[in-house]
């Protein structure tokens, strides 16, 4: 007898099969979360009832994805119920119904997700030691290593893994991830990308991209990355690729941090060029700004986190020092605005710490840091449309035609107004403007 304390409604559908004549069990992650004590909000079922044996005791169910699976929507949770399968194992369109729980569990990729649950019976199965793996920190195939190669992503998978769970990767394991790792050319960049973030925002991630690394499975991820292996820099103690993974393990946990952090030097190799103290990389910030954007695109990722974080990426050589004026901060927030602006100094803090520089905060840090406190009260992001005057305003007043010319003066205005916003007042922006 083994007890896990489930959602009520995860104990409903199980006993709603089991009254209808079919067996129910809670399968995979949702099972490992548990026994680890860690919050699950995915639950999925493993039954011998078919998708229309399904339908008949949930009627509201609706096919979801492959392989006969229903979603049914309960206590406004997706719950996944699947059916056991009985053909060899591996990820094809043509697959058979049948089987047992043990059928069902050997088709599994790593044993830390091969365990199933009856809540009525407060059984548990586990015959492939899954449990003692859990103990043990381990992440290892189900049965043989074909598991990973049956679908290629279950290699990132065993990363990914490692980069949440903080376990370390079964030795024949491991190797199988390297063995054929060209095969991740066959899967769809929407699941990589899917893969990466998790693996991006777990608490291990550095651990994960150095599987990713070592296995040369980021070859056919960000392969660019890999270029930076054993390029070093005169004054950091890692190479361009350690230096980067090292300030995405360390920034603050957010997907445009970590993306950034991981990219913010993917250039480097591409700027190189020897100096007198050793190697140099003269606007590696611009070049991959520009790098990350194509890498990201190519990773099908949302235009929303590609524009933060190539912002984030072009920006993170900015300079500031104790005497720099406030303006300089005023000028920054209008090129990166206050979103960003905040994640910038993260990944400007992140970069030094890579770097292996003795101060996080330099003193230029330290008075950007104060001098945004007190722009603050000045409640601005600095743009053309906080101006007291506006195109049409020029256009009237000076008598000017709509074009380029326009254009010109209101950006020569806001750069007074960054330098003082009291000039912010429609009388003097236009006599300034008459001056330009």
């Amino acid at each position: 007898m083994f007890h896990m304390n489930l959602p009520f409604f995860i104990e409903d559908i199980c006993k709603k099969l089991k009254a209808s004549g079919f067996k129910a069990y809670i399968v995979g992650g949702a099972i490992r979360d548990l026994i680890m004590d860690s919050e699950n909000f995915d639950f999925d079922i493993a039954t011998n009832a078919l998708p229309n044996e399904i339908s008949s005791v949930f009627p509201k169910a609706k096919p979801y994805g492959n392989f006969g699976t229903m979603l049914v929507i309960a206590n406004g949770t997706k719950v996944e119920i699947t059916p056991f399968r009985d053909d060899a194992p591996g990820r094809k369109p043509d697959y058979t119904f049948g089987g047992s729980i043990y059928t069902d569990l050997a088709r599994r990729d790593f044993t830390i997700n091969s365990i199933a649950y009856d809540p009525i019976s407060d059984e548990l199965i586990d015959p492939h030691r899954g449990m003692e793996d859990i103990k043990k920190g381990v992440i290892r195939c189900t049965g043989t290593t074909e598991r990973i190669w049956e679908d290629p992503l279950r290699a990132m998978r065993a990363a990914r893994f490692q980069a949440q769970l903080g376990f370390s990767i079964e030795s024949s394991t491991l190797y199988a991830l390297k063995a054929q790792s060209q095969a991740l050319k066959e899967v769809s960049k929407e699941r990589i990308r899917d893969e990466l973030i998790k693996l991006l925002t777990g608490d291990y991630c550095f651990d994960g991209l150095v599987t990713l690394v070592i296995t040369e499975l980021m070859e056919y991820i960000i392969p660019e990355l890999m270029l930076g292996m054993g390029m070093m820099h005169y004054n950091k103690p890692f190479d361009v690729l350690h230096h980067n993974l090292v300030a995405c393990k360390i920034i603050r946990n957010t997907l445009p941090l970590r993306l950034a952090a991981l990219l913010h030097d993917v250039a480097k190799p591409k700027t190189a060029i020897s100096g007198k103290k050793g190697l140099e990389f003269p606007n590696h910030h611009i070049e991959s700004a520009s790098l990350a954007h194509n890498i990201l695109r190519r990773l099908r990722f949302d235009n929303k986190t590609i524009k933060k974080v190539v912002v984030l990426i072009q920006n993170h050589m900015f300079y500031y020092s104790p005497n720099t004026p406030t303006s300089h901060a005023r000028r920054l927030i209008s090129k990166i605005g206050w979103d960003n602006i905040y994640d910038l100094i993260d990944l400007r803090v992140a970069d030094r710490i890579a770097s292996g520089f003795d101060r996080v905060y330099c003193p230029g840090l330290k008075k950007l840091i104060n001098d945004l406190e007190i722009l603050k009260d000045e409640h601005s992001d600095y743009q053309i449309k906080d101006l007291a005057v506006t195109g049409q305003d020029i256009i009237e007043q000076l008598g000017f035609l709509p074009g380029p010319r326009v254009g010109y003066i209101l950006e020569k205005l806001l750069d007074a107004v960054i330098e003082n916003p009291q000039l912010n007042n429609k009388t003097k922006l236009l006599n300034i403007a008459k001056e330009v």
